[in-house]
């Protein structure tokens, strides 16, 4: 009897606990555009709406454009097309947010005065409509005086599926598939060639210049390229640099002598195992490139010519699909790029290590960096009477991974011990301090870091 009488105590208290359990209500999830303020400096923008998280149903989303100076489909279009003046997106399943573009007309002349005013008049339940429901477009560039980003890395696949490229002076970012390309080429006076940072990737040459002569027993000849970052030392020559130094990749300068120019082996993020590697071999193209690679057991070899092209800092080449891909944005368009990179493992010898959340600075095309501790001058009190005692440096790594901390057992996040001062490559100098990331008590999300900046001098 008392073990019966025990048996219903148990299964009650069981069914209490159930009842008395409260689901945990998430707050609302909001969508808005991710800046208030843009300009075009080129021909097209690239318009952002964010949601406060991911969402489970696909989300429709109507923006309403209200042009000055300006009429659609005569000055402009928007990519997807607008009817009535109306622009509807859907934001998938899974995902954070969507963007669509304006585009200028094809020989159409502008004052520079004219404007797009955009505003979210519906959106999709349950999603609600955010703070940052209307956006001003400027056609023309503008030199932004601050404001704040969240940088959308993150998608239902991962925290860093984006690269995010940020230019402060436009309040604009720009995102790329991270897997979008393999090689970069070089569009400045030398002929070079970079690996993609953000793929996981590693070369080295073979002592053969045929690339039709190299097989997989040639994988056999050159340092293995599926080295444990971090862990096996002599490495970092199967990487590039990672401040940037263009003499300093895997791949050595194009020779104008197409003999002496190696074929190389590349590995990359799922492509480890040595039969998936690609044989690589660039030559000299007049003043571009020529492009000949292929699988390494493959027979036939695909060929593709680069001509450069002096708006952008590199023309990039995806091996995957054979195809150049639009990476980058203009070279003068953007400041920063937050992403996945190699990053130095800090062992000695030096070794490359995969990276979330490294900030990378658009040195190539002269951008500055500086690191400046609080202790010295508070980010509130930065101002352009501090810029003579900023020590600026061009490497590409200036701002890397120092920002934040992931370090076991000590304080992980943002350190708000110090902040940067950036010079765009027009000049314009910014103070940028990052907000959230996602790690110990910043209360942000992982793979949709937030910056704020302030204009301290404008060029």
């Amino acid at each position: 009897m008392n073990r019966l009488f025990n048996k219903f105590l148990i299964v009650c208290g069981i069914i209490m606990l159930g009842a008395c359990k409260e689901e945990v209500e998430l707050p609302d999830n909001l969508a808005g555009f991710t800046t208030t303020q843009q300009g075009i400096d080129g021909e097209e923008a690239t318009i952002q709406i964010s949601l406060s998280r991911s969402t489970d149903i696909a989300i429709p989303i109507s923006i309403q454009l209200t042009p000055a100076l300006v009429t659609y489909d005569k000055e402009f279009v928007t990519e997807p097309a607008a009817v009535n003046n109306v622009v509807n997106v859907t934001i998938p399943s899974g995902q954070f947010g969507v963007s669509f573009k304006v585009k200028k007309k094809a020989n159409v002349f502008l004052n520079g005065d004219e404007t797009l005013t955009l505003k979210i008049n519906a959106v999709g339940s349950p999603v609600l409509t955010g703070t940052n429901t209307e956006l001003k477009l400027s056609f023309a560039a503008i030199t932004s005086t601050g404001s704040t980003l969240t940088l959308e890395g993150k998608t239902s696949e991962s925290n860093y599926t984006n690269a995010v490229y940020v230019d402060l002076s436009a309040n604009a970012t720009t995102l790329v598939d991270r897997r979008s390309w393999n090689l970069g080429f070089y569009q400045g006076g030398q002929f070079r060639v970079i690996l993609n940072p953000g793929y996981e990737s590693s070369a080295a040459a073979t002592a053969k210049t045929d690339i039709t002569a190299v097989t997989l027993a040639d994988t056999s000849s050159v340092p293995n390229l599926e080295f444990i970052p971090g862990v096996d030392q002599n490495t970092a020559a199967l990487t590039d640099a990672w401040d940037g130094d263009l003499t300093k990749t895997a791949f050595a300068e194009v020779s104008a002598t197409e003999s002496q120019n190696k074929v190389y082996l590349v590995c990359f993020q799922g492509s480890k195992a040595k039969k998936q590697w690609f044989k690589v071999k660039v030559n000299r193209n007049g003043e571009g490139y020529k492009v000949q690679f292929a699988r390494i057991g493959e027979t036939t070899i695909q060929t593709v010519d680069i001509a450069k092209n002096a708006d952008v800092n590199f023309t990039f080449l995806s091996l995957e699909t054979g195809k150049t891909a639009t990476v980058e944005p203009r070279k003068t368009n953007w400041d920063i790029q937050w992403g996945y990179s190699t990053s130095n493992a800090g062992t000695n010898p030096p070794s490359p290590y995969w990276f979330q959340d490294f900030v990378l600075l658009n040195y190539v095309a002269g951008a500055e960096a500086a690191e400046v501790l609080e202790s010295t001058v508070t980010y509130a009190n930065y101002v352009e009477a501090n810029i003579a005692s900023t020590v600026f440096v061009k490497t590409r790594d200036a701002i890397g991974s120092k920002w934040r901390s992931t370090a076991p057992g000590g304080t992980t996040g943002i350190r708000k011990d110090r902040f940067y001062v950036v010079k765009d490559p027009l000049g314009n100098i910014y103070k940028l301090k990052f907000v959230s990331m996602g790690l110990g008590s910043d209360g942000g999300e992982r793979g949709k870091p937030v910056i704020e900046y302030k204009l301290v001098k404008k060029q």
